[in-house]
């Protein structure tokens, strides 16, 4: 329905309603009236008619005379109205009685006193009166007349008939009145409804609904049209904040872009400056590191042996720094990747743990690792769960003074559970919320006592959570520290051994010296069924494991069924009781879990310990060797080739040598190589390019794969995975040490002599970190003053004693043999006008192999060359770069003097004078 048509018709109603309801309220009020006047005037016309028949037979009722009352009664009977007429003495007793009707129960009695009740008298057809008969002032008797009520609906049929017609008059003259009012009132109101109409459809709000009037109505159209102006006045402001928006939503998302390109390169510069950093520092380590451990293992006095072994964990304590700093590096750019292998955790901790043993012996701290027996193989990633264990062990031998470092693996439903305690300086409470933070340790006295970068601690956290684990630390101020690893725990139920165990109880001594050690020690021999007791509760037929110079003292314990001797590696203590019959078998300190074990086992069975050989002095000597390997080595730097082949010397390989990728392919190609060592960046065609080129002529071929190993210094950047991408089958990061060579051969050749079991552990290899192909940076070079650097000079000739006058040539003789071709490179490259990426990579050439023999003057300035070439594609002018032709000619000379050499001193000249 329109709206006009409903606010009509609403009116309409309203007005006919009205005038219905006041016209009933009005009918039904003058019926009641109507009635109760009938009903008034029915009962007086009766009394009237009543008294006047009683007294006229009242002398007749007396007289009781029949005849005289039957006369008067039939004269009563004749009036209109009256139905039923009858006369009774003075006792009741019927007289007389006429009429054509007869009296009911239920009929109305209209007597004087009686009220009128106008409900009764619609629901009663006839009515009764009743009058005494009096005989000179006694009652005689009583008249009753009967009348009917049916001229009451007569009347009554009048009255509605007058309503209605004044019903149907007053609705005529109503909506008369309310069309007249409809148009002074409904048609404002039509006009705004259409006006509201055609704005809401076409979101107009420039409309305005007309006013026709000064009332509530044309108020209305005003309050509309003020709404309209506050909507368009909004609308108006709304567009120029839009406007404003978009403007500064262009402006803001052009600040985010910015923003995020600026993020963005400064992430990459960031680890494109790790990789370089690293890539500088590790290729001078790299030598340095294998000739150490090559010198150490030389035929040298004690002294200098120490001094050697000195350099080598100084090389390792900084790999360390380096890693941490990379390590975080990685976690922090997303960039670290977790292997799912199976992973025996008690021989991670085992590492550990004589990784640090001689550390921990150093310091006068007992160090031990007690595994649970029940400990199966899990799922994880071996090198990072390693890597944990390491620096909270590290953490805590750094931290303690006196007493111990106990690391316990265990079980705890489906979570696997490393524990590191130590009895150390502690951590105030205020402390521990923040030691996770990076590059934070207690406060800034730490730091400057104990050393550190800050990071270990960072680093295991940030391990552990991607591992899906959780770290946790309890400490006491003065008493020690408790570190808590939870890790999930995915069991590998593949050849889970069995943990020995007792039949019947037996009882067995610990009497070492630690608590670390006696708590490893107890644990294994309660979970084998031992009763563990005191030394001085002992009696016969007990096993016994007593430190080695304890026994040397005092002799085997009496009654003693089984003695194991506690020495550490390297002391004789162990084997001299042993050889005296004092001890049955030998237990090295820091415990070794699988040798525990082992031992463990031999006690819970009664089987005889085995005879063990005296082991070989020096790191070579346990280490395998590969007879008869044929290894190719692929590096365009002299140097390093020289350094490689030395290392695998030591392992019994005669290794051949190529100095580019191209050759590499050709080698490959030809067939007849069980390993390559593949350098990354080389010239005419780099290592990965040659990689994929042989894997693609092996599959075109069907000829067997040959395993290529990258041997590089790239381990963050864009190089770090290029190794996996261009199909080699292993990594060796510089600088490596000879374990770490041993181990990846091992990977893939078959060992001709393996490493010796007697000999102790070899040393670990570095944990991975970036590396850099050659030199250092500039900023790393000795000051520019100086000639030579005398430490690297003095450690060429120290090497040069170790390993023969033969190697010494070699060194020097690659240099004076390269470094003239490098300078004519150089000076055509800046001749020619070439890109400063060209220059400053023949400069980054000469400065490399410079800086391997300690022309520290000469690195120098072609530091300052490349970083100008590089950062802001500076060349060198005339005068600069002609200066450098008679400083490597005074280099030469320098290096003839130092080393005795031989070669010609104009080599420098010469090569710039070629290049011109």
């Amino acid at each position: 329905m329109q709206p006009s048509r409903s606010v009509v018709g609403k009116l309409g109603r309203l007005v006919v309603v009205s005038v219905l309801i006041a016209l009933t309220l009005g009918s039904a009020t003058s019926l009641w009236l109507e009635v109760r006047r009938y009903g008034e005037q029915k009962r007086e016309s009766l009394l009237a008619v009543a008294h006047a028949f009683a007294a006229a037979s009242a002398e007749a009722v007396v007289r009781q005379d029949r005849d005289a009352i039957f006369e008067a009664v039939r004269a009563i009977g004749r009036l209109p109205g009256i139905t039923h007429v009858t006369v009774a003495d003075r006792d009741g007793t019927l007289l007389e009685e006429a009429g054509s009707g007869v009296r009911l129960l239920g009929d109305l009695v209209l007597d004087e006193t009686t009220p009128l009740s106008v409900a009764a008298i619609l629901s009663s057809r006839t009515v009764v009166v009743g009058v005494p008969v009096r005989h000179r002032g006694v009652e005689v008797g009583r008249l009753e007349l009967t009348s009917e009520t049916g001229d009451l609906w007569g009347r009554l049929l009048v009255v509605l008939a007058f309503g209605l017609g004044a019903a149907v008059v007053a609705s005529v003259i109503g909506l008369a009145i309310a069309w007249r009012l409809q148009r002074a009132i409904t048609r404002p109101l039509l006009t705004l409804s259409a006006t509201m109409s055609r704005v809401r459809e076409a979101h107009d709000y420039d409309e305005a609904c007309p006013v026709e009037s000064d009332d509530e109505i044309g108020q209305l159209a005003l309050g509309f049209n003020a709404m309209l102006g506050e909507i368009r006045r909004r609308d108006a402001r709304l567009a120029q904040h839009r406007e404003r928006l978009e403007m500064e939503v262009e402006d803001r998302t052009r600040d985010l872009v910015l923003a995020k390109d600026a993020a963005e390169r400064a992430s990459s510069a960031k680890s494109d400056f790790l990789a370089t950093m690293s890539h500088e520092i590790r290729t001078p380590m790299n030598g340095m590191l294998v000739m150490a451990e090559l010198l150490a293992a030389g035929d040298l006095p004690e002294r200098q042996r120490r001094y050697a072994e000195v350099i080598a964990r100084s090389g390792q304590s900084l790999l360390a720094i380096i890693n941490d700093i990379l390590d975080f590096a990685k976690v922090e750019a997303g960039k670290l990747e977790l292997e799912a292998v199976p992973v025996d955790l008690g021989e991670a901790a085992e590492t550990v743990v004589t990784l640090f043993g001689e550390r921990a012996a150093g310091k006068g701290l007992d160090l031990a690792a007690a595994i649970d027996p029940a400990l199966p193989r899990i799922v994880g990633d071996p090198v990072r769960l390693t890597q944990v264990i390491a620096n909270l062990v590290n953490n805590a031998l750094k931290f303690t003074e006196t007493g111990h470092v106990l690391v316990r693996v265990a079980t705890a439903g489906e979570r696997v559970t490393i524990r590191v305690e130590d009895t150390g300086i502690g951590i105030p409470q205020e402390k521990l919320a923040t030691i996770f933070s990076a590059f934070s340790q207690a406060d800034q006295s730490t730091t400057r006592r104990y050393g550190g970068t800050g990071l270990g601690l960072s680093i295991v956290q940030r391990l552990v959570a991607a591992m899906g684990g959780d770290i946790r630390v309890e400490s006491v101020l003065g008493e020690g520290s408790c570190f808590t690893v939870e890790l999930p725990c995915i069991a590998v139920t593949d050849n889970v051994p069995t943990a020995p165990r007792l039949e019947a109880p037996r009882t067995a001594v610990v009497a070492a010296a630690g608590s670390a050690t006696r708590a490893a020690l107890s644990l294994g021999l309660v979970a084998a069924g031992f009763d563990v007791a005191e030394p001085g509760d002992a009696g016969p037929d007990v096993d016994w494991i007593v430190d080695a110079d304890t026994l040397l003292r005092a002799g085997r314990p009496a009654g003693a069924r089984r003695v194991l001797a506690l020495s550490p590696i390297g002391e004789r203590a162990g084997e001299e009781a042993r050889a005296r019959g004092l001890a049955d078998a030998l237990l090295r300190r820091p415990l070794a879990p699988s040798e525990w074990t082992l031992a463990l086992a031999r006690l819970v069975d009664g089987t005889p310990f085995p005879r063990e050989e005296r082991a070989r002095d020096g790191v070579a000597s346990a280490l395998p060797r590969f007879g008869g390997a044929r290894v190719l080595v692929a590096d365009d730097s002299a140097v390093n080739r020289e350094v490689a082949c030395e290392a695998l010397s030591r392992l019994g390989i005669a290794a051949r040598t190529v100095a580019n990728g191209r050759e590499a392919l050709d080698a490959i190609v030809a067939g007849g190589l069980d390993l390559v060592l593949m350098d990354g960046s080389m010239p005419e065609l780099d290592g990965f390019e040659a990689t994929r080129l042989a894997r693609a002529h092996e599959a075109r071929t069907g000829s067997a794969r040959t395993p290529i190993v990258a041997l590089t210094a790239h381990v963050v950047g864009a190089g770090a995975d290029a190794w996996r991408e261009a199909g080699m089958d292993g990594v060796l990061h510089k600088p490596f040490s000879l374990a770490a060579l041993a181990q990846t051969l091992g990977a893939h050749l078959e060992a001709s002599e393996p490493a010796s079991p007697s000999a102790g552990a070899a040393p670990a290899p570095p944990p991975e970190a970036p590396a850099a192909d050659e030199a250092p940076a500039a900023d790393q070079a000795p000051a520019p003053e100086a000639l030579l650097d005398e430490d690297v000079v003095a450690g060429i000739a120290e090497m040069a004693q170790t390993t023969g006058a033969g190697f010494l040539r070699r060194i020097l003789g690659l240099y004076l043999e390269h470094a003239p071709p490098a300078l004519a490179e150089l000076a055509a490259s800046v001749a020619d006008g070439a890109e400063p990426a060209r220059v400053a990579s023949a400069a980054h050439a000469l400065k490399s192999m410079s800086l391997n023999v300690g022309a520290s003057a000469l690195a120098a300035r072609l530091a300052a060359i490349e970083a100008a070439a590089r950062e802001t594609g500076t060349l060198p002018d005339a005068d600069r770069l002609g200066a450098l032709a008679p400083l490597l000619d005074e280099t030469i000379a320098a290096l003839r003097v130092r080393l005795g050499a031989d070669e010609p001193q104009r080599a420098g000249a010469e090569a710039v004078a070629a290049a011109g």
